[in-house]
């Protein structure tokens, strides 16, 4: 059962699940849901995944609600605000757990979130490692354009090869200058519907060489 917590952000308060593991505690990972306005949740199953995959390495497991979602105080901001918030929740993380190794995931918006975060902070408070699911790069399904930042470090890429929100064209064209890996499956949509067994096994490959 996941603890309910309250961080203070910029705006107000900052709903936030946190799971923790059975065992020895051995670092501690926070996880970005998918666009709220489009009903994301930190319940949502690939924020969940995400968790469990921590979770089983012995991570504390930080899943907080974005701005104006949840009990979260505010209004959606676009990825702006909410890269504040997130920057935050990773400081109150840090300060709970001093000397332990820093996780991070998220999917589509909260991917874009995360990585967000993690290219704003400085090199040696990076994520030991990063998960980003549907990171979207560019015009998602002719609504927004996303600009996202590049980043470096030991971070798993996954996308579905038929996503039709985040296209796949767009990961590939962001990724080429930074020589990025990406893990694709294919036939996957965004939502990556029916093939939450390969993201596990693409996770845990990631993972396991970490």
């Amino acid at each position: 059962m996941s603890e309910q917590i309250f961080i203070e952000g910029s705006v107000g308060k900052i709903e936030v699940f946190v799971d923790y593991p059975q065992g020895e505690v051995k670092g501690f990972a926070v996880v970005c849901h998918p666009h709220p306005l489009q009903g994301g949740t930190p319940h949502h199953k690939i924020p969940v995944l995400l968790a469990q995959m921590y979770l089983e390495r012995g991570c504390v497991v930080y899943r907080p609600s974005f701005r104006g979602s949840g009990q979260s105080a505010g209004v959606h901001d676009e990825g702006h605000g909410e890269t504040d918030d997130i920057l935050k929740v990773i400081q109150f993380a840090r300060a709970q757990h001093l000397g332990l190794p820093f996780y991070a995931g998220g999917f589509s918006f909260g991917a874009h979130v995360m990585a967000k975060s993690y290219a704003s902070l400085p090199e040696e408070l990076q994520a030991k490692q990063m998960i980003l699911c549907g990171l979207p790069t560019a015009t998602v399904a002719g609504i927004r354009h996303y600009v996202t930042p590049e980043v470096k470090g030991d971070i798993l890429f996954i996308h579905g090869e038929a996503d039709d929100i985040t296209l796949l064209s767009d990961m590939i064209h962001w990724a080429r200058p930074q020589r990025h890996l990406i893990t694709t499956l294919p036939g996957a949509n965004h939502f990556f519907t029916g093939y939450l067994k390969q993201l596990r096994i693409a996770m845990s490959r990631f993972l396991a060489v970490g």
